[in-house]
């Protein structure tokens, strides 16, 4: 064995020393003076068949700065040279392997990089025993545009090549001992605890990755084995096999089997493989390559729905945890269905799914039950959930994390509204509870009787030694406390040892705004002067709960005050929360913002603080929720723009404010919303929805998407409320229409 190393050593020392001769040379001789770009082998030189050969390569890197010019050429990633060549290898073919859906360690998958390790197995695949030689290719792109925020780049014609050093290593035949041994020893390595150390994850890292580039029948069966470990890094290898018919038939028969964890990603790369194995490479033709593709997808689909269905009728009889997989990748076909084709018809397999969820939620962990329970209420809404969620707030205690009850509270109002608004009054006079402000948002003030007691109660506990979250008990009095406690509450505000308390403010801003009034003039109003202690709680925290005409003069004061944390901040709130009266103050802190800058473009490109207060200025006019930007406005910003960052962001909206505007919907199916109407964006809730189109005059004309599980629902609101505003939704190109 020692002569064996040594004669190994040797013939690396040797490729070493002859790395610069033949070949590519020719090629490499035009490389720039300057590039950096070489490739090393670790370790050895010489490797049994599937064995993974580990390289170092040093790449030339970006050399994007911040705040800089874009260079005015890049080197891009173009391959792998090899010879002798195997099907790749030439620069006119280099050697690009296979995308890798588990990313894997490696450098230059598809553009520049960095350096860093490789496994060239990615890209030299199934190499015959044999001696090669390799390199490295780069392509060089020149700068072709500049606009703010972006740079374009073309490949130079003729193409202009790089090429690294070779590197030479020798391919010998794989003996089944070593397979074995190689195979036993990469599943002890992924039976281990996930390791804590870096050193640890690459081991287990590396370990994944030999099982997936040995292409051997007890591979597949071990990567089975498995799953769901690494299972991005062992299913990609499944699908890069030389046998797709032998692959395709075991992961089949293995879908009903009790062990066997079967992940929505497990049944696409089957259904990947049986398409290989059963129908023909792609033609050359392009009059024909279309049809291919799409009776090459509905295959997919046949033997996707097929396999579907096989899990879908094991689910009674798999394994705890093989059966929490499965019922994730049943709830993610019917989100994945739904998404293709909103009116179609419900899956057979569905009251199985039913019946199995029910049954094993109650011996899932908390993580699990949280990340089921919100996938469940996204795909399939059903009043068989309210016991479930109810369960998940009743099991938290003090010590648990808040995730899983907050998330059950938001399934639960999806389903019954009154239940959870319940459940909410009793937390929140709880002496310890997961329950936080954003919550609160759940709970209108109309349901809530009165109470003023019992939240003053809570707010007193709170502020003994070991209390319980002060900020919740201040905004629940902020929201539900009625004008009858204002002299206690006003008494608690003055009793307090820390002057800023943004919540209390919110509640005399409601019931008694001259005190609130009292208190914001009381503060030093010298925008030369350090801002006042509480400023930004009051600015950031305030108007969430509450929002006044008092408030919105205090913040439009301090746009022009010199501390630039200080005016962003105002400018933020006042977009959200400010009335059609913020617009005139935003635009003066904008023209003034112009006119101290203009001509110094190039000092404020190095100012970054001042590129975010221009944009937010900038944002709070064009994208308000308070108000309507014209396209004129638009136009009128963009003429005052200094920033690359605030043109960018302008003409961006200017792209959004012709007829029919968009408005695009995306549901979460338990309560979340994110929204977007023109440019106007962030809108998560249908009331936040409502009240921008409302500002919007009769007569215009929109056009409605809306996406998630709940899209038919949402859809329907939307264009019931825009017919009884006498706004139009219209049809608009394919891309654009509602469900």
């Amino acid at each position: 064995m020692r002569t064996i190393l040594i004669l190994i050593g040797l013939s690396c020392a040797l490729a070493a020393a002859q790395q610069n001769s033949g070949g590519w040379s020719e090629l490499r001789s035009r490389n720039p003076l300057q590039l950096e770009f070489s490739i090393r082998l670790l370790n050895q030189c010489a490797y049994h068949e599937g064995e993974l050969i580990r390289a170092e390569v040093k790449y030339p890197p970006p050399h994007f700065l911040p705040g800089k010019e874009p260079p005015p050429e890049q080197w891009q990633f173009a391959g792998y040279l090899l010879n002798p060549e195997r099907g790749c290898g030439s620069p006119e073919k280099p050697c690009f392997g296979f995308a890798d859906p588990a990313g894997g360690i490696g450098v230059g998958s598809g553009g520049s990089s960095g350096s860093g390790p490789v496994f060239l197995n990615r890209y030299l695949r199934e190499l015959p025993p044999g001696r090669y030689r390799t390199a490295v290719l780069a392509r060089k792109l020149v700068l072709t545009s500049r606009a703010p925020m972006s740079a374009t780049y073309a490949y130079t014609t003729p193409a202009q090549y790089a090429v690294s050093n070779d590197v030479e290593f020798e391919v010998i035949a794989a003996p089944p001992v070593w397979i074995k041994q190689t195979i036993d020893a990469s599943v002890a390595k992924l039976k281990e605890p996930q390791p804590g150390s870096r050193e640890g994850y690459e081991a287990r890292t590396a370990a994944a990755q030999q099982l997936r580039f040995l292409d051997q029948p007890a591979a597949w069966t071990a990567s089975l084995d498995l799953l769901p470990a690494e299972e991005g890094t062992l299913l990609s290898g499944l699908s890069a096999t030389r046998e797709p018919k032998r692959v395709c038939e075991l992961m089949q028969s293995r879908i009903a089997a009790p062990e066997q964890a079967v992940s929505l990603q497990y049944l696409s790369t089957l259904a990947g493989l049986c398409s290989r194995a059963s129908l023909p490479p792609p033609p050359t033709s392009e009059d024909t390559r279309q049809k291919y593709w799409i009776d090459w997808h509905n295959y997919q689909e046949r033997i996707l729905e097929g396999s579907i269905s096989t899990l879908a009728a094991s689910l009674p009889r798999k394994q705890a945890g093989g059966k929490t997989i499965a019922i994730e990748a049943l709830l993610q076909r019917i989100q994945q269905r739904r998404s293709i084709d909103p009116q179609g018809p419900a899956p057979d397999w569905i009251p199985v799914l039913r019946q199995e969820f029910i049954k094993s939620f109650p011996e899932l962990e908390s993580w699990r039950k949280h990340h089921l329970l919100t996938m469940y209420a996204a795909a399939l809404k059903g009043p068989e959930l309210i016991p479930l969620a109810e369960s998940m707030i009743d099991a938290w205690k003090p010590s648990d994390y808040y995730e899983s009850p907050r998330s059950a509270l938001h399934v639960l109002h999806a389903l019954d509204s009154v239940r959870a608004e319940k459940r909410i009054l009793a937390e929140v006079v709880k002496p310890k509870t997961w329950l936080d402000t954003p919550q609160l948002d759940l709970l209108p003030a109309g349901a809530v009787p009165p109470m003023d007691d019992e939240l003053i109660e809570a707010l007193a506990a709170a502020q003994c030694e070991g209390g319980w979250n002060l900020p919740l008990r201040m905004a629940a009095l902020a929201k539900y406390a009625t004008p009858q406690a204002l002299p206690r509450i006003q008494a608690i505000y003055e009793s307090q040892q820390v002057s800023c308390q943004p919540e209390l403010m919110a509640y005399f801003l409601r019931v008694e705004p001259a005190y609130a009034d009292r208190v914001f003039r009381s503060h030093q109003w010298d925008m030369r002067a350090a801002p006042p202690l509480c400023i930004l709680q009051y600015f950031e925290r305030t108007p969430r709960l509450a929002m006044h005409t008092v408030l919105e003069r205090y913040m439009a004061a301090y746009l022009m005050h010199r501390d630039v944390l200080v005016k962003k901040t105002a400018a933020q709130s006042l977009g959200l929360y400010g009335s059609q009266d913020a617009l005139f103050p935003l635009w003066e802190a904008f023209r003034y913002f112009h006119e101290y800058w203009k001509g110094k473009q190039a000092e404020l490109e190095q100012n970054k603080e001042g590129i975010f207060l221009e944009v937010e200025l900038r944002n709070a006019i064009a994208r308000g929720r308070g108000w309507l930007a014209t396209e004129t406005d638009l136009h009128t910003i963009e003429s005052l723009c200094i920033s690359e960052r605030c043109v960018y962001e302008t003409r961006q909206d200017l792209q959004n404010v012709q007829e029919p505007f968009r408005i695009e919907i995306t549901g979460s199916g338990f309560g979340g919303l994110q929204t977007r109407i023109a440019q106007y964006c962030g809108l998560t809730s249908i009331e936040q929805v409502k009240a921008k189109l409302a500002q919007f005059p009769p007569g215009t004309r929109f056009v409605l998407a809306a996406y998630g599980s709940d899209a038919d629902n949402m859809s329907a609101e939307i264009r019931k409320y825009a017919a009884g505003r006498r706004l139009v939704i219209v049809r608009g190109r394919p891309d654009m229409l509602s469900p």
